[in-house]
């Protein structure tokens, strides 16, 4: 018994004592080097283009109102004036409310392009750092890295080789 339990000492010893392998890299830098990224950014920025055309057209349409409203103002009867205010309180806040919603939508639409960008280059991350014996590798690309060691390696090329066909 005192034999198996020195050998379970000595190995756990010697395993705790075994070398930290670290590695980094920078997501944002791998991310832009793939043309999935491209195509992603072009497929967004095609949208954005629809959404700010049907914008620029509701605000034509708000400000062509506003224009008619200014105009005729002063020969306008109380009711009418009145509906006229209200019609262009209902378009100025319908503009706002696209405005709104367009952003959010654009931001999720983002998400949902890059989400599957970044699934793939985590798991090119993890594949790399299981073959070749890594304990930690740190993203550097968002600034949390303060201090990267020369014995840290870099592998950014590898997972932009293993991505890349």
């Amino acid at each position: 018994m005192i034999i198996i339990m020195g050998l379970v000492s000595v190995s756990m010893i010697s395993f705790a004592q075994s070398p930290l392998k670290i590695g980094h890299v920078n997501i944002n830098e791998i991310m832009t080097a793939l043309p999935e990224r491209d195509s992603a950014q072009v497929l967004l920025e095609k949208e954005t283009r629809e959404i700010e055309s049907t914008y620029d057209e509701m605000t034509v349409i708000y400000n062509k109102l506003l224009d008619e409203y200014q105009k005729g103002l002063s020969n306008y009867s109380e009711l009418v004036r009145k509906t006229k205010e209200s019609e262009l309180l209902d378009k100025q806040k319908r503009l706002a409310e696209f405005e709104q919603n367009a952003s959010v939508t654009l931001q999720n639409r983002n998400a949902e392009l890059i989400k599957p960008i970044y699934e793939k280059i985590i798991k090119a991350i993890e594949r790399i750092a299981t073959e070749n014996g890594f304990t930690y590798v740190l993203d550097i690309s968002n600034g949390s890295v303060v201090f990267t060691a020369k014995e840290s390696q870099n592998l950014d090329q590898l997972v932009l080789k293993l991505l890349k066909p």
